[in-house]
Formats: structure tokens, C-alpha cells, sequence
């Protein structure tokens, strides 16, 4: 059985080159650009991980991440940024994530992120910010 993976992007070539390369890497990866309509989707796809952008058009990524928390999704949530400020990880660390993944990263840096956070046991956070 694949695992399962899912993918909160705006930005339509990064959205479909993580697609690509999740998916060539033997995981099932879906997608969606919008923050608001993320929980929903995830309850339906129950992925094993959920790769999420913070900075998102309608709502923040921080805001989706704390009510997947607050409903009860306990799988590992790694936050996509761009932002290498120690008060983003702060917050990404405060509101349930599961580690951060800095952009832009190479698609084997991607692939190791995502099978880090997958390692039964790996719950706490993990970072990739070479």
C-alpha cells in the first residue's frame, strides 16, 4: 500500500513538481491551493503526512495547521516556508507541526523530508534546511 500524501500549495509549478516528484517516489500525493478547503480534503484522504505552505491566499497556513490539530489529525504536518526567521519555526512548532521544510529545496531533500517524518516514532520535530 502507497502512503498517502498530501499537499497544500498555491503556486501552481511547485504544487505539480512536489506532485511529480512525491509521486515518482511511490507515494499517493493530492493536492489543493487552498487553505480553507485543506481540512476538509484531508478528512476525505487520509493521508499519513501533510505537506503544507504557510503563506496561502485566503488563510494562513499556520491557521489550517492548528484546526487539523484541533480536530483531532494527529499525523505528522510539515510546513513549507520560504521564511527562515527563528520566530516562524517558533510558531510553526507551537501551533502542532511536525518539523518545517525550507524553500526552495532539491527534490531529494523533498523525498528525505518526507520519509523522515513518515519513520514510525518520528513525531517530534525534524528539520531539513540544508
Amino acid at each position: 500500500m502507497k502512503q498517502r500524501v498530501f499537499l497544500v500549495e498555491d503556486d501552481l509549478l511547485l504544487r505539480e513538481a512536489v506532485n511529480m516528484i512525491l509521486s515518482h517516489a511511490g507515494f499517493e500525493v493530492a493536492t489543493t491551493a487552498v487553505g480553507r478547503e485543506a481540512v476538509d480534503l484531508i478528512a476525505r484522504f487520509r493521508p499519513h503526512l501533510v505537506l503544507l505552505d504557510i503563506r496561502l491566499p485566503d488563510i494562513s497556513g499556520l491557521t489550517v495547521l492548528s484546526e487539523l490539530r484541533a480536530s483531532g489529525f494527529a499525523m505528522p504536518i510539515v510546513m513549507m516556508t520560504a521564511d527562515h526567521r527563528p520566530e516562524t519555526v517558533r510558531d510553526v512548532m507551537a501551533s502542532g507541526g511536525s518539523g518545517y521544510l525550507l524553500k526552495p529545496f532539491e527534490p531529494q531533500d523533498l523525498i528525505a523530508r518526507v520519509r523522515l517524518a513518515l519513520k514510525p516514532g518520528k513525531r517530534s520535530a525534524h528539520y531539513l534546511d540544508d
